[in-house]
């Protein structure tokens, strides 16, 4: 436990001290810049002035940035490589502590990497999930209250307020407070930053041809409420059969995991003295691991649907 934990001193100071680094670059690279910006003349000052935030900010930076909000994070990128450079040293060191060999860091990085990777792409997964049965159930309900006369502007501030996500509120919070100043269809495209989301699309272009066509808005509406309907309800099905499958692999996960204690508990210990207590033995074990953990990985894969 002792050594678990210095490990995990190590590698949270190894990635504070990178950080460190990191910013103290950062430092003088923007004195340097003000510096040369000093030097120049009035016209490449300007040139300078119009092409700098391009010069700063990266295309992967922004990439990371839309990652960390469509996951509901609130911290910048550099956080977000400080924790994932954290957690991937984290496993190696834990993995490198079991095989008692420097390897482990070669085997242990990447699962690192890996692993983190599946926590933010679920994170990713049930946002999307969450806002798209709040925003079918908000569709219901802002058609309900055209049907009985209610404007739209209205109705749809009162059906995004009796919804019982959070998370969907607060996207909302930032729509209303933009399309007044960049348009509605504007502030819907904005809505993409922070969660990927098809029915969203679907829901901006039928208020967009219903205010253009003119007529019965609330007809409009009331289509694009089957169509997200029926797409959540296909959603709900496919996710429950994925979910027995997932289930199934756990199931065989369970099986080897008994067996293995099962032969062990017969052999007398022998079976975990070869597999714990010797150099070869925690290889082919963590080989053996891994298989298991790449087989529920393509299962996924490959029993997975998404809309």
């Amino acid at each position: 436990m002792i050594t678990i934990v210095l490990l995990f001193i190590i590698s949270f100071s190894l990635t504070f001290l990178g950080y460190i680094f990191y910013v103290e670059y950062k430092r003088i690279k923007h004195l340097t810049y003000i510096k040369n910006a000093i030097s120049l003349r009035e016209e490449d000052i300007n040139n300078l002035l119009l092409h700098g935030d391009d010069q700063e900010t990266s295309s992967f930076i922004r990439q990371i940035n839309s990652i960390i909000t469509k996951a509901g994070f609130h911290f910048n990128a550099y956080i977000f490589m400080l924790l994932f450079l954290g957690f991937s040293l984290l496993i190696g060191s834990l993995i490198t502590l079991f095989l008692k060999h420097w390897s482990g860091y070669i085997i242990g990085i990447p699962l690192g990497v890996l692993l983190f990777w599946m926590i933010i792409s679920t994170l990713i997964s049930r946002r999307k999930k969450e806002f798209n049965k709040a925003l079918a159930t908000s569709i219901s309900v802002l058609v309900k209250m055209m049907k009985n006369g209610i404007g739209f502007e209205q109705a749809l501030s009162k059906s995004i307020a009796v919804s019982s996500s959070r998370m969907f509120k607060d996207i909302f919070e930032r729509f209303f407070q933009e399309k007044n100043t960049i348009g509605e269809i504007e502030a819907f495209t904005k809505l993409n930053t922070f969660v990927d989301s098809k029915e969203l699309r679907i829901f901006a272009l039928a208020i967009k041809i219903g205010r253009e066509s003119g007529g019965q808005f609330s007809n409009t509406l009331e289509k694009v409420e089957h169509t997200i309907s029926y797409r959540e309800k296909m959603q709900e099905k496919v996710d429950v059969v994925t979910r027995e499958s997932t289930v199934g692999s756990y199931v065989v996960v369970g099986i080897t995991i008994f067996l293995y204690f099962s032969l062990n508990l017969n052999f007398g210990g022998r079976l975990h003295e070869y597999f714990m207590n010797s150099e070869w033995g925690r290889f082919q074990i963590l080989a053996i691991a891994l298989w298991v953990f790449v087989g529920i990985l393509l299962n996924k894969l490959i029993t997975r649907i998404n809309k």
